[in-house]
């Protein structure tokens, strides 16, 4: 009779028979990976062309609904009486550029800038204050609205 050992219990090293499989199996994996990448590359060229019928038809009833959808337009710009009449006056001052003279003005001047009506030009070194003059854009907007007939 054999001597049972007591506590520990030996574990029996993996046979190479065992091992084997698992190395054979990876081969079959990249085998299976390479047959499935030659046999998606033709799915793939054949998906856009099945695809382009579905996208023309598509397109054909959403061309309609376009055509009668109004082309949305920005909102106009809403200007107080105070910020028009400082557009005149930047207007009337030329190219050589508006000061402003009181500190309400400056706020004002500001918030035309922000809007996108004037350019803040360098500094006048007398003054301390900038220069500032119309953009294309405060032209138009001080453009009278041009009537339809």
């Amino acid at each position: 009779m054999a001597k049972k050992s007591s506590g520990s219990v030996k574990k029996e090293a993996p046979t190479a028979a065992a091992k084997a499989p698992a190395k054979k199996a990876a081969p079959k994996k990249k085998a299976a990976a390479q047959t499935a990448a030659k046999t998606a590359t033709p799915k793939k060229a054949a998906a856009p062309k099945g695809a382009a019928p579905k996208k023309a038809a598509a397109t054909a009833t959403a061309t309609p609904a376009a055509k009668k959808a109004p082309v949305k337009k920005p909102a106009p710009l809403k200007l107080t009486d105070k910020q028009t009449e400082i557009l005149k006056r930047i207007k009337d001052s030329g190219e050589t550029g508006y000061t402003s003279k009181e500190k309400i003005e400056d706020r004002t001047l500001e918030a035309l800038k922000e809007k996108k009506l004037l350019k803040r030009g360098a500094k006048n070194k007398e003054t301390g204050k900038h220069l500032y003059t119309l953009t294309k854009t405060g032209e138009k907007h001080l453009a009278p609205p041009a009537t339809g007939a």
